[in-house]
């Protein structure tokens, strides 16, 4: 017991400044009274994990406490995940080569791996796609450039480029929807979809669409401040205001000036059955995000990472009845095997 107060001390110290802030914005949203809102912020920790941020989001302050017990915190999830997946063996995550080879058929594009391909078969990917999409051999990387043959002297020289930066893996260059192109062209925007499988059945629990806010191409959208919107999953419309990683709210894309709200995400129903047929084929890996890129007729695989922005989904106007993902976990995840 010591310990943990020790613990809870120092993270007090460490997070003071965060800490305030979110006193002060509850204090401005609800009519409770300051020491009463830290007190029940470090209630929320003790019960649920939900550090102040999670408190803020979740809007805790607002909600009876049958409705807080609904929410997956982080150090909820943290308790689950070595049921989710094994740490040790997330190599179908981190090495495109993996995943590529495993996902081939989804991928709905020209690749190659420079380093087990002759010349001429670069040769041939490169002077059929002309812009080439070079990618770090590694998912967790992310390490992305856009190489143009024009810029070049010949096929030659854009390897060598790509050698240079240690971008071995080499792709044709996709366009996007008409639809996301006009929003956002300056990156390619990203469809996630969220699966968990329980006992071979595969539940879709979550979809988000990210747009990149770049001011000039940068294909990786990471790259910027991009915004997230809430896919409904049965309707693939986005009906909600969009959020930045810094909290600010967009009902306009930032750069563009399009609407954002109120559209209907393309090739939607289409990804939803490329992630169920993917998460059929991963047995030691239950809950992962599948991303896409979405073009003119089709939902193309671009990767896959394991789930870190179950925060997001849980934002109170996304929730039926505030309702959140805890109940679902609970019954779906199966600790009689650990992987």
């Amino acid at each position: 017991m010591k310990k943990w107060f020790k613990n809870a001390w120092n993270y007090l110290k460490k997070h003071i400044c965060g800490l305030h802030k979110t006193i002060s914005y509850v204090y401005r949203k609800s009519d409770h009274l300051r020491i009463y809102i830290f007190f029940d912020i470090i209630r929320c920790f003790i019960m649920y994990g939900a550090n102040y941020n999670e408190y803020r989001i979740f809007e805790l302050y607002l909600i009876n406490r049958k409705l807080e017990d609904t929410y997956l915190t982080k150090s909820r999830h943290d308790i689950f995940a070595p049921y989710l997946y094994n740490k040790e063996n997330l190599e179908l995550l981190k090495d495109r080569r993996e995943f590529y080879k495993k996902f081939d058929k989804y991928l709905k594009r020209n690749t190659c791996y420079s380093k087990n391909l002759s010349f001429k078969q670069m040769e041939e990917l490169i002077l059929t796609s002309k812009v080439v999409v070079c990618k770090s051999a590694t998912l967790k990387e992310e390490k992305t450039k856009i190489l143009n043959l024009k810029d070049f002297r010949s096929p030659a020289f854009l390897l060598e480029e790509a050698n240079n930066n240690k971008l071995f893996v080499l792709e044709e260059c996709v366009e996007q929807n008409e639809l996301l192109e006009e929003i956002n062209p300056n990156n390619m925007n990203i469809l996630s979809i969220v699966t968990l499988k329980d006992k071979g059945n595969v539940d879709v629990i979550s979809a988000t669409i990210k747009f990149g806010t770049s001011e000039k191409y940068e294909y990786d959208y990471k790259k910027s401040d991009y915004i997230t919107g809430f896919v409904n999953l049965e309707t693939g419309k986005v009906t909600h205001k969009y959020r930045s990683r810094n909290g600010k709210i967009y009902s306009n894309h930032p750069v563009t000036g399009q609407r954002i709200i109120n559209i209907e995400i393309p090739n939607f129903k289409k990804a939803i059955n490329v992630a169920i047929k993917c998460a059929k084929e991963v047995d030691d890996i239950l809950e992962i995000e599948w991303n896409f890129a979405l073009t003119k007729n089709k939902a193309i695989l671009i990767g896959a990472n394991l789930w870190e922005d179950y925060t997001f989904s849980q934002i109170p106007e996304f929730l039926n009845k505030k309702v959140g993902l805890m109940p679902y976990y609970r019954y779906h995840v199966d600790k009689s095997k650990k992987l």
